[in-house]
């Protein structure tokens, strides 16, 4: 179900990279699934710059079916959305291993 390619992406990464998404829908244990962007999932974390925040892309979008990742989205300069391959990201990562210094700032 995973785009991740080998690397298999892992909740603990996702947040030690981004730390905690600002809006989450749906959890992993919700018994009903979605489909969205051509993806089926059960919880959408979804990250936003701040106002005043220069950064890219200005959101972020990921899916997880259970605990398997299923697939990210960034929002272009246009509005649309693209695929985003994470697991490059994310591979560096020690996804059995917390480290608070490491994890991206609330």
């Amino acid at each position: 179900m995973s785009d991740a390619g080998e690397h298999r992406v892992r909740r603990n990464q996702v947040v030690q990279r981004w730390g905690t998404p600002q809006v989450t829908l749906g959890s992993v244990n919700e018994p009903r699934s979605f489909e969205e962007h051509g993806v089926r999932a059960n919880e959408k974390w979804i990250y936003r710059c701040k106002d005043d925040d220069l950064c890219e892309p200005r959101e972020r979008i990921i899916y997880w079916y259970r605990y398997d990742f299923v697939a990210s989205y960034v929002l272009a300069d246009d509005g649309s959305l693209q695929r985003e391959d994470v697991a490059g990201f994310l591979a560096a990562l020690d996804a059995r291993v917390y480290d608070p210094q490491r994890a991206a700032p609330v």
